[in-house]
């Protein structure tokens, strides 16, 4: 049981992260003009998603869960400050704490979850959920920050308290988990281009039910938690086969019934903490570029032609501009960081949680 105690932890971080950004944009959006409420939730997506694999990089290079631990829950404890100050910084520095949970908690889970799926689904599922009650407290009073704030802090003192052995090693498993460079690749890629349908949709249940982000944040919930456990139990390559084509079908005639998206979604989303666990062991000295490049990149880069349309209506020439080439340069790094990484062993440990 100790090895769910860090994933709990920072699945409740991840979920109370992901309500304050919904609340922040969706109150934004509500008391301001459209075209300034989709300017922001791009600043927000750009730097909280875009921004994960620097911070993955970062986290990597310095070894050191402790010190990004703390970065990530000041931030998270800032941007509800920041808010009260002013939106703008408010939804700003909700994006740094967003790539800063992710990444930290991502590979503090990946480290200590000793190459399992059920612990990755605690942290994964959270997030959309918290998102969705997020953006549906958007009419509450900006006072109820205060209480993510408390919660954050007595999450807190627990995680720092925690004398965790969770060390920086190569995770190669007693037995592969990939036949080949190539069937990691193929999933990945899978996922994400299932995923950026999944965007699509999204748009579609806010025209036309009005609780539909509230279903699809309990779908992706539920999905992860049960996918990484049933992985666990009767294979990830068997979950995979059974949920994904279930999900590809589901989607696509499901787009008028919301309880059939719904169980699509959570098909779909099941397979999020199989991809993070697939990523770690292609990159098995890389926890934190890992996590980066499944919860951030993955969907940085699905949400891109999203962006593209969507600028064209909303936002001004230059600001597209600058964002389709901040996407192609994260797509470069991607690439350049894939070809270049280093083989070499890694002697040191990460420093204690």
């Amino acid at each position: 049981m100790n090895h769910m105690r860090l994933p709990i932890l920072w699945g409740l971080l991840h979920g109370i992260n992901d309500w304050v950004a919904g609340f922040m944009l969706a109150t934004f959006t509500l008391y301001n003009n459209q075209k300034e409420g989709m300017l922001m939730l791009i600043v927000y997506a750009i730097i909280g998603f875009g921004g994960q694999l620097p911070v993955g990089m970062w986290l990597d290079t310095s070894r050191s869960f402790r010190t990004f631990s703390k970065a990530a829950l000041l931030l998270l404890l800032l941007s509800p400050v920041a808010w009260f100050i002013n939106p703008y910084a408010g939804i700003i520095v909700a994006g740094f704490s967003s790539a800063f949970v992710h990444v930290t908690g991502g590979a503090v889970c990946l480290e200590s979850s000793h190459n399992k799926v059920g612990p990755l689904g605690l942290f994964t599922a959270p997030g959309v959920l918290g998102l969705a009650l997020g953006s549906a407290s958007a009419s509450f009073s900006q006072y109820c920050l205060l209480v993510p704030v408390a919660a954050v802090l007595l999450i807190s003192w627990f995680i720092l308290q925690q004398k965790s052995d969770t060390r920086f090693v190569s995770a190669q498993p007693s037995k592969p988990l990939l036949d080949s460079h190539d069937w990691i690749m193929l999933g990945i890629l899978l996922t994400v281009t299932l995923r950026s349908l999944v965007y699509d949709i999204i748009q579609q249940v806010g025209q036309h039910w009005q609780q539909g982000l509230l279903v699809i944040g309990i779908s992706a919930f539920l999905g992860k938690i049960i996918g990484g456990f049933a992985a666990d139990k009767v294979g990830w390559k068997t979950w995979v086969y059974i949920t994904l084509p279930l999900a590809f079908v589901l989607l696509q005639f499901g787009r008028d019934n919301i309880y059939m998206l719904g169980f699509g979604i959570a098909c779909l989303q099941s397979s999020v903490p199989i991809s993070l666990l697939l990523m770690r062991q292609s990159l098995p000295l890389y926890p934190g570029v890992s996590s980066a490049m499944v919860l951030g990149v993955g969907i940085a880069l699905a949400g891109l032609p999203m962006y593209v349309i969507e600028q064209r209506y909303f936002i001004d020439g230059w600001f597209g501009v600058t964002g389709i080439f901040i996407g192609l340069a994260i797509l470069i790094v991607v690439v350049f960081f894939l070809l270049k990484k280093r083989k070499t062993p890694v002697n040191s440990s990460l420093k204690h949680l």
